[in-house]
């Protein structure tokens, strides 16, 4: 077989979940334009002036490195408790109603804000390997 090995790589979730994965292509071999962010203004000390654009520059490389993914949309609506409400009774109707999630759409830069942060963390892994390769 002509090429590089391992081309993707698959990270999966199992404690997130049945099914949880994203396929990314594997950040080792990508270009340094591919897994650079923008540039964002920065302020002194080195910070981003806006971190909302420096998190969505991020955001931008995730979109250019995810193949697919099988990820779950976890926004809820938001719970209106009373002052009695038991905190087990709550936990157990949730998790019963939790099976009805439905999976993000396609791979954009607002659905990626959307993932679980244990995700967004991992794949940031992946691209830190490239960056310091111990």
């Amino acid at each position: 077989m002509a090429g590089y090995s391992n081309p993707y790589v698959l990270l999966t979730f199992p404690e997130l979940g049945d099914d949880v994965s994203v396929l990314i292509r594997n950040p080792q071999l990508l270009a340094p334009s591919e897994v650079n962010p923008r540039d964002v203004q920065l302020n002194e000390h080195g910070q981003p002036v806006d971190p909302q654009a420096a998190q969505e520059a991020m955001y931008e490389v995730f979109a250019r490195i995810i193949v697919a993914w099988k990820v779950y949309d976890g926004a809820a609506a938001p719970l209106e408790l009373g002052d009695g409400s038991d905190p087990v009774a709550l936990y157990e109707s949730l998790n019963a109603a939790s099976g009805a999630q439905p999976r993000l759409g396609a791979v954009t830069v607002d659905n990626i804000g959307r993932m679980p942060l244990r995700i967004i963390n991992r794949i940031g892994e992946e691209l830190g390997r490239v960056a310091d390769p111990q």
